[in-house]
């Protein structure tokens, strides 16, 4: 599915790429909830001089409304409640009672500013002569080949019988495309339009100056001691009994005298993860026995709530130590390192990898996921060592390293291209990569093998990485992004004046008959 721009504005945050949400909330439509879909297919909308239909609307305010839902039913399935009921229409909730607003009012609100930053985005980019890229293409076919996976495996028997089943009679295939593209086209833009925007090296040292509590790079050790709350029992209804205040401030106090005992021993002299084993449990305690285990380089803007605070405090100096209590979990014991505007750390670069993936042996469990032992990783370890030495022994090229990706890697994503990741970006990146990838020091030419991971956390094989170039300074992209969001804002805020949005009678009666089946 295509991803849309993350460094888009504030306004134009309220986007969710309309229209892909096929594969994660039309079950759930389809299931529970049908809106209001018109018998009229009249002007339910302006923006600007534009006008569209009721189904166009519609379309967007299904969109909303389902995002939403679909969002209330998987917190609730979490036990955290969102404050929507699921089995009752929008129309009959409360959303706002001061101003006597529903729940179908608000998502006919997005829906609407939602419809005009698209017209809006699409309008200026026409302006411009900006076109879709032969990606945005790709983006959109690759959603209309879903749409027919999808229509297929509902059983609707065709794609346009599945439109008309989530949008009403009036939706089409040939618009739902276009109302694709449209939302794709938005996107790409606001991309495009921010990326204008380019500063100097004294802008860029003028924001740093003013911000450099967010963008020093800080390093510090921590680690967090648990409290051990008793376990909860239920009653002879199978309800379960919640913890007395007593017993929660008792487990409290246990984890604080750990925590000020490890404070005090790394305060004697004794090193910080050393320190940590000592108050930790068995199996915590194993992960700082790497003396490197929690020892972090990160900027301020990155740093938890738990303790940015402290460590950006402007008084602290190196080797400042304390324990910081976490409610209802337990203390943070952090030690701060040093902070510097580091110019030597890098937000992006280009990687080429190959991925050695270990043989599986069938789970015992009949839902288990199958895993490799480990002599099937140490196998794999082996093949991977291999291949690094193959390539370090013959041209050593970032060209000769593509060849051997083609031929070997098991990432079907990009080995056709020689596994080839440009401007990859620290923040989306697994956490074993981003470390070897993104740590002090590495240059163009670096490359080594390190374990690759499941979503789980499973060691599932290796990946050979190397190092092909250096992107953005860590701060600089920051700043950059930052002063970027204010000036698009700057734009947004202005163009909008010019493409007033407003709903017809006709568009206002999509929230007023927003109905369950």
């Amino acid at each position: 599915m295509y991803e849309s721009n993350k460094n888009d504005s504030s306004k134009a945050k309220l986007y969710w790429t309309v229209g892909i949400i096929i594969a994660v909330a039309v079950a759930a439509l389809l299931i529970w909830h049908t809106f209001f879909y018109g018998t009229e297919n009249g002007t339910a909308a302006t923006v600007g001089d534009q006008e569209f239909s009721t189904v166009e609307v519609t379309y967007y305010y299904n969109t909303v409304a389902n995002n939403y839902i679909n969002q209330a039913q998987q917190y609730k399935a979490y036990g955290i409640d969102m404050g929507y009921d699921t089995d009752k229409s929008p129309a009959e909730q409360t959303y706002n009672e001061e101003e006597g607003t529903t729940y179908a009012d608000y998502f006919l609100d997005q829906a609407l500013t939602q419809l005009q930053r698209t017209a809006i985005l699409c309008e200026e980019a026409s302006k411009e002569g900006y076109t879709l890229s032969a990606d945005g293409e790709k983006a959109v076919q690759d959603n209309m080949t879903a749409l027919y996976t999808y229509s297929v495996q509902s059983g609707a028997g065709s794609e346009e019988a599945y439109l008309r089943a989530i949008y009403g009679s009036k939706m089409s295939k040939s618009l739902f495309k276009d109302l694709l593209t449209q939302a794709i086209l938005a996107d790409e833009y606001a991309t495009h339009k921010s990326e204008t925007f380019t500063y100097t090296d004294e802008q860029l040292n003028k924001y740093y100056n003013e911000n450099k509590n967010d963008l020093d790079s800080y390093e510090y050790r921590y680690c967090y001691v648990n409290a051990d709350f008793p376990e909860q029992k239920t009653d002879a209804d199978g309800n379960t009994v919640d913890l007395t205040d007593e017993q929660k401030q008792t487990a409290m106090d246990g984890a604080k005298t750990k925590a000020d005992s490890m404070l005090a021993a790394v305060q004697a002299g004794t090193a910080f993860n050393t320190a940590a084993q000592d108050v930790l449990d068995e199996t915590s305690a194993e992960s700082y026995s790497d003396p490197e285990y929690n020892h972090k380089n990160d900027l301020g803007s990155a740093l938890t709530s738990t303790y940015q605070s402290w460590l950006t405090d402007g008084s602290r100096k190196a080797g400042d130590i304390t324990s910081i209590e976490v409610a209802d979990t337990g203390y943070c014991v952090v030690q701060f390192l040093g902070r510097k505007k580091d110019d030597n750390s890098y937000q992006t670069l280009t990687y080429r990898n190959i991925e050695v993936l270990a043989e599986t042996t069938p789970s015992e469990d009949e839902n288990g996921t199958d895993l490799p032992t480990d002599e099937q990783l140490a196998a794999a370890k082996t093949k991977a060592d291999d291949l690094l030495d193959q390539w370090k022994n013959g041209d050593a090229t970032a060209d000769s390293f593509g060849e051997l990706a083609k031929t070997n890697s098991a990432d079907e994503t990009n080995k056709d291209n020689g596994g080839l990741n440009e401007d990859a970006n620290r923040s989306s990146l697994d956490a074993n990569l981003t470390d070897w990838l993104f740590a002090e020091g590495r240059q163009p030419g670096d490359a080594a093998v390190v374990e690759a991971s499941d979503s789980s956390g499973n060691v599932i094989g290796y990946q050979i990485l190397y190092v092909e170039s250096l992107g953005e300074i860590q701060w600089k992209y920051q700043a950059t992004t930052a002063l970027r969001s204010d000036d698009y804002d700057k734009w947004y805020t202005e163009v909008e004046a010019n493409y007033p949005a407003e709903l017809t009678d006709l568009g206002k009666e999509i929230a007023a008959s927003s109905s369950n089946q």
